[in-house]
């Protein structure tokens, strides 16, 4: 990432840096989350990227039911109710095809370091606990981790350099310990 912004630096381009720190946060959440890397531009990445925007819409997007539950026809009539059904189906699929792949007996094992997919899938075969852990759970706790792990970290970092560009005497401050640090 510092390195995309150098070069954009060097060539007078602008830096959408809420860009770039969804990008991070979302490649050290799946790595961290799921055992994979979606930093290299390609298909993968891409449809990647696109449920995170798109889910990222939807929760901030109105909804006349959650204000108004008698009037939950109107979301149907705005096409909301299908949006956001065709989003939790790709999620879905998504969340699926990385069980499987850590479902698979041939995935190597010694390459990749142990990640909550690796410990969720442990623990609903131990059953150690009162009640089942079913596919939707795990894919309920994915959720959760992917969308909070990435929105809120991008949005700290964004609120903080926001916070120095306002304050430039803070900044320099912080310029000062940073390069001082070394």
């Amino acid at each position: 990432m510092i390195e995309k912004i150098s070069k954009l630096a060097v060539a007078s381009k602008p830096v959408n840096l809420s860009e770039m720190m969804m990008a991070l946060t979302s490649t050290i959440t799946c790595r961290v989350a799921f055992g994979k890397r979606y930093e290299d531009e390609g298909i993968e990445r891409s449809r990647f990227h696109a449920l995170l925007n798109e889910t990222q819409v939807m929760l901030g997007s109105f909804l006349f039911s959650d204000y108004f539950p008698s009037m939950s026809w109107v979301d149907k009539l705005t096409g909301m109710i299908s949006r956001l059904e065709k989003n939790f189906k790709e999620f879905d699929a998504f969340y699926q095809e990385l069980i499987d792949d850590h479902l698979d007996p041939k995935r190597s094992k010694t390459d990749q370091p142990e990640d909550i997919i690796d410990v969720l899938l442990q623990l609903q075969k131990q059953r150690e606990f009162k009640i089942d852990l079913t596919w939707d759970n795990i894919k309920g706790v994915l959720m959760d981790l992917f969308v909070g792990g990435t929105d809120t970290g991008a949005a700290t970092v964004i609120w903080a350099m926001t916070y120095l560009m306002k304050n430039p005497t803070v900044m320099k401050r912080a310029q000062q310990e940073v390069r001082h640090r070394n």
